[in-house]
Parts: C-alpha cells; structure tokens; sequence
C-alpha cells in the first residue's frame, strides 16, 4: 500500500487532470463538441420531419452548403491572421456580375477565369489596405463591402445579367457518382486549403502570424505578404462561392451572397477557429458549415421563419466566441 502511495504522490499532476471531466472538456471539447451537436441535429430533425433524412434532401443540403464552405474555407485564412473579411458577400455579388457578363459575351472558360480575377484582385486590395495603409481588417473590409456591392450595381445596372450559357447553369445540379458537382467543388476547396494550411511554409506562416505577430516578426516574416496572401485567398474562394451560386440562379445577380459574410464568420467560428487568430483547423470549419446549412434546412423543413433562423445563428456565433474567450482565459491562467 505505501508503495501505491507514493507512487501517486509522484505522479504528475498534469495526468491526474486527464480523468478530470473539466479537464477533458477543456482540451477536447473544441474537437469534439461540434461534431456531436451536428449529429444531434440530424437526429433532432429526423425525428420531426419525414423528408428529413432522405437522399434528395441531403442533396439539397449538399448544393445549398457548398457555395458557403467554399466562402468559408477561405475567410478562414483572413481569421487566422487575426483579421477579418467582410467583403466575401459583396465580391459574390461582383464575380457573379463580372462572371455573367464575360461568360455571355466570350464564353464559359473565359468567364471562370475572370471570376477567379476579379475575386482575387478585391482580396488584394483588402491586403493592401489593410498591410499598407494600417486600416484596421474590419474598417477596411467593411468599407471594401460597400464599394464593390456599389461597382456590382453600377456594372449590371441594378438588374440581373441574363444570357448565361445553358451549360454552365446545368452545372449546379448535375451529378457526378450521385454527388452534386458543387459539393464536390467545395471538397475540392477544402483539400486545397487543408494542404496550403498544414503542408505548406505559407500555412505555417499564416499560423505564426495570428499566434504573435510581433514574435513573427522578429522571426523574419513578411508580415504584410503573408495577409495580404491570406486575403487573397479568401477572394479567390469568394469566387468560387459565386460561380456556385450563379450557376444556381443561372444569371448574374447584384445583390448575391448578401448573408454571406454572417454566416461564413459564424461557420469559422463555429468551427473552432480562434477570432484572435492563429488556432483551429480548417476541417472544424467545414463541420461549422454542417451546422449552420443542416440548422436552416431543418428549420425550413419546420416552418421556421427565416428571421429567427438569423436570431439562432446570431446567438450560436455570441454563445462561440465566448467560449472561446474562456478557453483563452483558462489557457492563460493555467501558464500563470
């Protein structure tokens, strides 16, 4: 008995605390916590609706999440670097303008390739400003959001642009291995973004970045390159997003993607990725997106009103940036 005593006199405090459930939740609960709540929402809503689970209603959830994680994945490089994009809805809207017209007028490939232009160059400039001209990433993205959505409606006139071939318009609802194209679009952004952030020297860059700029900094970073890159980035996924979402509507809309940098923030956030920058993984983002595209499917599929929808996903965005505000605290108090 003294031996067993003594021997967990000397055991490590830090292993005593894995058994603790305070402590397990503390480590984990970012992990797993999400995952569980999106499967208890499918249950939730299996139970409560008979279309629910089905393949055509997945499907659907499928189509309608695809243009948000492309948008997603990519506002996860601007909060990595601790910033913030809330141009993402009003380049939508530009790409999708620019996209249409270019597509009518010179064809399909010409149009992709001008929508990945366009989103790429409102990403710069959001750089730019905001590595250049100091302007705080909100103030500087939230300015952004109103002059683009102003050259959307000066370039279309305020109305949609039609004309846009059949072709590309069939996209949003083909299959590939019973599998909508864009769902498969949006994997494909987040493989991209899962290897550019875990495999690449620009990933770590971006991490060491929204961890402690100023250490970044001493450590010879470029820090402006890296979030400028990063708003990139986000720019260029925003034009993904729109060329799913125009190929939905089949025609170039002005006022596209209008909920977008809501509920791109919240799937981030949601998702596990720190507002303070420099902490969470890309595949937490995509399980944000589950969570957010199942709860308004579901709720639609319950008559639930879109507007309490929006107080929903509102509330779930305050109730994740402060736990996330607590999980810092601990952390700190812990190192103290």
């Amino acid at each position: 008995m003294m031996g067993i005593s003594e021997s967990a006199d000397q055991m490590p405090s830090a292993n005593i605390d894995r058994f603790k459930p305070l402590a397990f939740f503390q480590r984990y609960g970012r992990e797993i916590g999400l995952p569980v709540i999106v499967v208890a929402l499918i249950v939730l809503f299996t139970a409560n609706s008979e279309v629910f689970f089905s393949v055509a209603n997945f499907r659907n959830i499928g189509v309608s999440a695809a243009a948000l994680a492309a948008v997603s994945f990519g506002q996860t490089f601007a909060i990595l670097t601790a910033g913030l994009d809330l141009s993402v809805g009003s380049i939508v809207a530009l790409v999708s303008i620019v996209g249409a017209i270019v597509m009518r007028d010179h064809g399909i490939p010409a149009g992709l390739i001008a929508s990945l232009v366009t989103g790429a160059g409102v990403g710069l400039v959001n750089g730019i400003v905001i590595t250049r001209l100091k302007v705080f990433p909100f103030i500087a993205t939230l300015a952004m959001m109103s002059i683009v959505s102003g050259l959307a409606l000066s370039l279309s006139g305020g109305v949609a642009v039609t004309g846009v071939p059949g072709a590309f318009a069939d996209l949003a609802y083909e299959l590939v291995l019973g599998v909508p194209v864009p769902v498969i679009i949006a994997l494909l952004v987040l493989l991209t973004a899962f290897v550019v952030l875990k495999y690449t020297r620009l990933g770590r860059r971006i991490y060491a970045v929204g961890g402690n700029e100023e250490a970044a900094r001493l450590s010879g970073i470029r820090i402006g390159a890296i979030k400028t890159a990063a708003y990139v980035f986000s720019g260029i996924c925003a034009a993904v997003g729109s060329i799913i979402l125009t190929a939905r509507v089949a025609s170039g809309q002005p006022s596209l993607g209008t909920t977008l940098p809501l509920e791109s923030v919240a799937a981030v956030v949601l998702g596990g990725i720190s507002l303070f920058g420099g902490r969470g993984s890309v595949v937490g983002v995509a399980f944000g997106v589950l969570f957010v595209s199942i709860l308004s499917n579901g709720l639609n599929l319950l008559n639930v009103p879109s507007y309490t929808q929006m107080m929903v996903i509102g509330g779930a965005l305050i109730l994740a940036v402060a736990l996330d505000q607590a999980f810092i605290e601990s952390r700190i108090g812990k190192k103290a």
